[in-house]
């Protein structure tokens, strides 16, 4: 009951103090109120609440490098490993994780504060610089840790903008374990509890809520109730997927299985996004087929089905992509399939209107497309052109 009372007290100081001052931050008045309440008021009446001193003691030494440290309790110069490869051979797959957890969840911290205050962060220097942190901190015998969205939250709302509220930070947490501590030791959980629970409601995104319920309900639903926030449902399924596996296992483990099955679904949509018509001779002797739309590994099997049999259809057959983009192997080996299918039917067939990325990726293998009918070539009267005498008579006058 009283931590319920210690975390009421620390919502209600967080919501009403900036109304009376911004000299001192909300979250650090919410933390002094309810210390205050737990010393004056819960225990002279003979109850108390677990504080900070309670679970672990906040306290320590001057950071020195491990190798020179002697002191008996803390001395890492007699636990520490030999450096060999089944050394790294432990620690590498861990600190390559690690590493990964880190810096999404700090690129993903910047983003949010770069949105929050118009700002543009350097995400290579955060990088960088966290890599920096954590080298020292291990070389000094610290725990690795990143950016975290709780503390940069109560940052921002506590008024630090700039970079030097960092260095103000780090400097007062030294300070704090290694002087202050006495005092840090008599804050109540329970307080703390309470600050986290507003920095947890600014950091959710809200919003996010009423779109999964937009997506999820039918269509007659929506306009009854008013909801006008559907997405696809895939979006809505990748984001719940990354939630649960974060919330099972780790952020890094979340982020490549959202990738995964971001790039399954979008192979499967562009797939099925191809175009086709096709056009016949007034003569009934040639053909004209146009392909619109990706040709990758995911829309072979379309784009094989969309050609009809080539035994009822006119010999003389041309193939048009101009709307159409070959990305990969399969690709190239669709229109190497479609050609040997026309050929065997005793029809000749050319493939035109490839476009210059197309058109380059084929080039470099084309010994494989032997007598496939892809590269034609042009006869270009230069003398004619209008638009190339054009150019020479603009270039003329600026000589």
């Amino acid at each position: 009951g009283w931590m319920c009372f210690h975390i009421a007290i620390a919502l209600i100081t967080y919501a009403l103090f900036p109304r009376l001052t911004n000299a001192i931050p909300a979250s650090l008045a919410a933390i002094i109120m309810t210390t205050i309440f737990e010393h004056a008021l819960v225990r002279p009446v003979g109850y108390e609440t677990n504080c900070v001193s309670d679970l672990a003691q906040v306290k320590g030494n001057f950071p020195v490098p491990v190798w020179f440290d002697k002191n008996t309790s803390t001395s890492y110069a007699d636990i520490m490993p030999t450096l060999n490869g089944e050394t790294f051979g432990i620690i590498l797959p861990v600190s390559i994780t690690v590493a990964a957890i880190g810096l999404l969840e700090s690129l993903l911290t910047l983003e949010l504060i770069d949105e929050m205050t118009n700002t543009k962060g350097n995400g290579n220097r955060e990088a960088f610089g966290q890599g920096l942190g954590q080298f020292f901190s291990g070389m000094l015998g610290g725990m690795g840790g990143c950016t975290t969205i709780g503390q940069s939250m109560m940052n921002l709302h506590s008024g630090g903008y700039t970079r030097l509220s960092s260095s103000v930070a780090a400097i007062f947490m030294l300070l704090i374990i290694l002087v202050a501590y006495p005092l840090i030791n008599l804050i109540p959980v329970a307080g703390l509890a309470g600050v986290m629970f507003v920095v947890t409601y600014y950091t959710i995104e809200w919003e996010s809520a009423i779109v999964v319920l937009g997506s999820i309900l039918p269509q007659k639903l929506r306009l009854r109730f008013g909801y006008e926030t559907k997405v696809k449902r895939s979006d809505v399924l990748i984001m719940l997927i990354v939630v649960v596996v974060t919330l099972i296992l780790d952020l890094a483990i979340a982020v490549g299985v959202g990738i995964a099955v971001s790039c399954l679904i979008f192979a499967w949509d562009a797939g099925t996004t191809l175009t086709f018509s096709r056009a016949e001779s007034s003569d009934g002797q040639s053909v004209v087929y146009s392909v619109g739309g990706p040709i990758f590994f995911g829309s072979i099997k379309p784009l094989m089905d969309l050609f009809p049999d080539p035994r009822t259809e006119p010999k003389n057959v041309t193939v048009l992509f101009e709307q159409a983009e070959v990305h990969d192997w399969s690709g190239m080996m669709a229109i190497k399939r479609l050609h040997e299918r026309f050929e065997n039917n005793d029809a000749t067939v050319q493939f035109q209107k490839l476009n210059v990325a197309s058109r380059r990726l084929m080039h470099k293998s084309k010994d494989l497309w032997e007598g496939v009918n892809v590269f034609t070539e042009e006869d270009v009267n230069v003398e004619d052109d209008p638009l190339v005498k054009h150019d020479h008579v603009h270039e003329n006058t600026h000589m």
